[in-house]
């Protein structure tokens, strides 16, 4: 999933680019994956916790032979309800040896051609704000590019 590039051949043959980011959602913030950041999906992996670590932190998983730390971002938001649906994808972000999971709830959705607004990221909590870059639109909704490195390694200060 990284980044992504496409072509489109219209009637009158000439090509049109389209940009394609990937976005993903915890609770109802939607978030952008940085441009040019590897990204893939995993459906229900089998994930080992950790005594003694926050519960927020799910454990790790093996992805390839590698050990990928996983991470519940709706359990430390305390987004959590009887209605939530259960979280049966891990989106995979980085290339090893910095790749880092999170528990999502639904696949990540492809934004094509997001545009760049011109204003600040709006009422966000404070772990995702110390992340957070532009603000884009897309189909009338407002994703906030996050810098998962800033993001991780907020959580991590927090064992």
């Amino acid at each position: 999933m990284d980044a992504q590039l496409t072509t489109n051949i219209k009637a009158d043959d000439q090509p049109s680019i389209h940009q394609i980011r990937h976005g993903f959602e915890i609770g109802s913030y939607q978030l952008l994956i940085s441009e040019l950041t590897r990204a893939e999906v995993a459906k229900a992996p089998s994930i080992c916790s950790i005594p003694s670590t926050p519960d927020w932190f799910a454990g790790f998983m093996n992805h390839r032979g590698e050990t990928v730390p996983v991470y519940d971002l709706n359990r430390y938001l305390q987004i959590l309800d009887g209605n939530t649906a259960p979280q049966s994808w891990v989106l995979l972000i980085d290339d090893h040896p910095k790749t880092v999971g999170v528990l999502l709830t639904q696949p990540p959705q492809s934004i094509t051609d997001p545009v760049l607004l011109d204003q600040a990221c709006g009422d966000l909590p404070d772990v995702i704000r110390q992340a957070a870059g532009q603000v884009y639109e897309h189909q009338e909704r407002h994703w906030v590019e996050i810098d998962h490195h800033r993001l991780f390694l907020a959580l991590k200060k927090q064992f």
